[in-house]
């Protein structure tokens, strides 16, 4: 948005603040806000909480999967209260949300029909950058360990749950951007197309960890899967000590790994699971632009 300078007495300069952010945030006349010089820019910020975001929907005509994509698209755009009108089995639906995905959230009223849930925990603000690198490991940790436990032929279903935990934190950290933006505010659109990508990868290592538990895999996609998650790795250490040359060196490796995968696809050979490390691939592959623009 653009404002205009006005000139007072010859000699103020003052800018005008938009309205909606003054009701947001109760700034009131005389309130003191912090000024911050960033070269051209001026960053002007308040120490008080924004007021409570809230959303009332009715839910009883959704499915399970519409409910859980329309409470999870709720909590990442920042909403602190949402009131819910439930049929009796989506209780359990917003229960197992609470458990599972919504990080400092609790349900703070019950009955029959209806539902609040809340944000009952501050913002963890300064976490983000930790919570950030704890998705990376538990993505990690993921692809690793269905490496080791397919090519033992061991069950993997265990490993569900830190798909499960990529979820908690991810959806935390889109929360946050959404919420208060980076306080680097160009790379908050960067941040968030990592973030989302992230939490992809983890989606298809859990759909491979599903497929593996029914079907064993020949050793050439254990290869691959085994080539795929080194290249996850690169990434996340390209990503916490970034280089330009690096990058050029990972982004020939994505290519040579894609062009290996669509070669065993050709054959027909176990293509779930190649499938599903040609999407890991790619998405990997999607971070680049963005790490390359959070650091130039």
């Amino acid at each position: 948005m653009k404002r205009k300078v006005i000139q007072i007495a010859g000699k103020t300069y003052v800018l005008s603040i938009p309205t909606h952010w003054i009701k947001q945030y109760g700034i009131n006349k005389g309130d003191e806000l912090e000024v911050t010089e960033k070269g051209p820019t001026l960053v002007v910020g308040t120490g008080k909480q924004r007021t409570i975001k809230t959303s009332s929907i009715n839910s009883t005509k959704l499915d399970e999967r519409a409910l859980r994509w329309t409470l999870s698209s709720l909590h990442k755009k920042g909403y602190d209260q949402i009131e819910l009108t439930l049929d009796d089995k989506q209780h359990t639906i917003v229960e197992e949300l609470i458990k599972d995905l919504f990080i400092g959230f609790a349900i703070v009223h019950k009955t029959k029909n209806t539902c609040t849930i809340r944000s009952v925990s501050q913002d963890l603000d300064d976490q983000f950058d930790t919570i950030l690198r704890r998705a990376f490991i538990v993505t990690l940790q993921l692809a690793e360990q269905t490496h080791e436990l397919a090519k033992e032929s061991k069950p993997l279903q265990a490993l569900l749950t830190l798909e499960k935990t990529n979820n908690q934190l991810t959806n935390f950290c889109e929360r946050t951007l959404n919420k208060k933006g980076h306080p680097d505010t160009i790379k908050t659109s960067f941040l968030y197309v990592i973030i989302w990508n992230l939490e992809k990868i983890a989606d298809d290592y859990k759909y491979l960890c599903q497929h593996l538990n029914k079907k064993k895999t020949n050793t050439q996609a254990l290869m691959l899967l085994n080539e795929t998650n080194k290249l996850l790795r690169e990434y996340y250490e390209l990503y916490y000590n970034f280089k330009l040359e690096n990058l050029s060196t990972l982004a020939q490796k994505f290519k040579t790994l894609e062009n290996k995968i669509t070669r065993e696809l050709e054959k027909n050979e176990d293509p779930i699971t190649l499938s599903h490390l040609h999407h890991i691939v790619l998405k990997i592959a999607d971070f680049s632009a963005s790490t390359a623009a959070l650091n130039s």
